[in-house]
């Protein structure tokens, strides 16, 4: 099996499966959310390092006894059991290679994660809170007489500790409930590589065609907001690509008060959801990275109308989004259970930009990857 087909079980992506019998096919499929419950033990044992580590095929036993070594006194171990089908499960989502009965290889899949930790990450956030969310999604559904789409903070995610009696959470976002729950930071260092980098920020958008040297040699003293932009790693690749660029011109907006200075580029609290007005005007660029998935249409509408009033004629906004195409079917359902969000298609954007005051001046979209949409005031 290929690197990419290996990548593609990661992901949880569709292959062909024409020489199984239907049968074969609906049973593979529908029994897999058990066997996504056993990636955060991998994770939590570290047996994806472990292999890589070994170098050669591993034993369950001599995986556990090596995850046991590293662990401290008081840490739970795990046992050779455990190991075991936890190797074994690993093995039939792709994730890892199994040599016989009791034995484990790592894979390219397995060196992808350990060599890019926020893959790890990324998967621990994913089975944990995505197959929560999607196992009450269909008791909220009922509950609620079908009523649909979800709102941002109304959906299966809420439902679930609703019916578990912890008021508070019920009434959270699922961002808010992950840091009750002490799971943010390994959400942000998910966020810091995602599952895998395509090359930096402008590689990306200039092999689809985009001329961000121009976009950002427009009037206006701020060359580039990135809004929700974490620890300003898009923005450093920014300005590693044009060092004539200086903090001065390139902010980060995030919705904490307190954050860690970044040298290179400005920080600025602001919290798009709760702030009646963008605070920079007239900015070269404005961009939206992995943003305006995690929001239901009418929220996205919202923070698009604030960009729109803060635009300049010559203001550029650039929304940088997986494609809603066979390729991201999964990440759209994640989207929904999740935040009440949703992957995107050409025309939906439009619609967005379209009541948002603005309209979409470029627009390029692939199978595996990001994708990329710029818009203008109409």
């Amino acid at each position: 099996m290929s690197f990419f087909n290996r990548l593609g079980n990661l992901f949880g992506l569709s292959k062909s499966a024409s020489t199984l019998p239907p049968g074969a096919v609906l049973a593979a499929t529908v029994t897999k959310p058990a066997s996504l419950g056993f990636v955060p033990v991998a994770i939590h044992f570290d047996l994806f390092g472990i292999l890589v580590r070994h170098g050669g095929p591993a034993s369950a036993q001599e995986a556990a006894k090596a995850s046991n070594a590293a662990r401290s006194k008081n840490e739970p171990e795990i046992c050779t059991q455990l190991a075991s089908d936890t190797l074994y499960i690993m093995s039939g989502l792709g994730l890892v290679d199994r040599v016989d009965e009791d034995r484990f290889n790592a894979n390219a899949v397995t060196r992808h994660m350990v060599d890019m930790p926020s893959a790890q990450h990324g998967a621990l956030h994913f089975t944990t809170e995505g197959m929560m969310a999607g196992a009450f999604l269909m008791k909220k559904l009922q509950d609620t007489n079908f009523a649909y789409p979800f709102q941002e903070a109304e959906g299966p995610m809420q439902y679930a500790y609703q019916l578990m009696g912890q008021e508070a959470l019920s009434q959270s976002h699922t961002y808010t409930i992950m840091e009750a729950q002490g799971r943010m930071d390994s959400f942000n260092e998910f966020m810091v590589g995602k599952f895998l980098k395509f090359g930096t920020f402008p590689e990306r958008v200039e092999s689809l065609g985009y001329d961000l040297r121009a976009a950002l040699s427009g009037p206006g003293s701020v060359a580039m907001v990135d809004i929700g932009g974490g620890r300003g790693e898009l923005l450093l690749e920014v300005q590693a690509a044009f060092p004539h660029l200086t903090a001065e011109n390139l902010v980060v907006q995030e919705f904490n008060a307190e954050i860690d200075e970044v040298p290179g580029v400005s920080l600025m609290a602001w919290n798009y959801k709760t702030s009646p007005a963008q605070p920079i005007t007239g900015a070269r660029i404005y961009s939206l990275q992995h943003i305006l998935h995690n929001l239901p249409d009418l929220a996205a509408v919202a923070l698009l109308q604030k960009l729109s009033q803060a635009m300049a004629p010559t203001s550029r906004l650039l929304i940088i989004e997986y494609a809603k195409n066979m390729t991201y079917t999964h990440l759209h359902a994640s989207m929904i259970a999740l935040f009440g969000g949703r992957e995107r298609s050409a025309s939906e954007w439009r619609q967005l930009a379209q009541v948002s005051g603005l309209q979409v001046t470029f627009e390029a979209y692939v199978a595996g990857g990001e994708s990329l949409v710029e818009m203008r005031k109409a």
